[in-house]
């Protein structure tokens, strides 16, 4: 009845896809890129005078707990950062099994409503709503479960480039 709602900080009915840059976790288990460790897409998140010293994800604990994410919507997220290079509604970074993701609805993104980049965690009860790009994406190995993901498209609405993918 209540859901954590994270959305763009435009007024109702001025609010668009790509206002903000969406929900990123970072976690430290395994991806399947040499050296075990890599920066997000959409630029340099932690620094973003281009250092590298933080905002990397990765690292050996398939374990890892990265905490509960549950009972939430993420509305109009997702940045073009560059080409091909973007910030998605739901972002998972080599997160792990010990990390709860359950019940979250991400609607209206620009780009790829939940993308995994590597890890372990499973997810129950995800729904894609009116996304531009692919509803779940997932890159680098990711070895985790989906259970209950609902994909509701508008057929009017897709990325020019990649075309939209229910699972890519």
């Amino acid at each position: 009845d209540r859901p954590i709602v994270f959305t763009s900080s435009a007024s109702k009915g001025n609010r668009k896809s790509g206002d903000w840059g969406g929900v990123v976790i970072a976690g430290n288990a395994r991806i399947n890129i040499a050296g075990g460790t890599a920066p997000f897409e959409g630029g340099n998140l932690a620094n973003p005078d281009g250092t590298t010293s933080d905002g990397e994800y990765g690292g050996l604990n398939d374990l890892d707990n990265s905490g509960e994410l549950k009972y939430v919507r993420i509305e109009f997220a997702g940045f073009p950062y560059q080409t091909n290079n973007e910030l998605n509604a739901l972002t998972l970074g080599g997160v792990g099994s010990g990390t709860k993701l359950e019940y979250i609805q991400c609607s209206y993104g620009f780009d790829d409503a939940f993308e995994w980049f590597g890890g372990t965690v499973n997810a129950k009860h995800l729904i894609a709503f009116r996304g531009n790009d692919d509803d779940f994406d997932t890159d680098f190995g990711y070895r985790g479960k989906v259970q209950f993901g609902l994909v509701i498209r508008d057929t009017a609405i897709a990325d020019p480039v990649s075309g939209a993918n229910g699972f890519e």
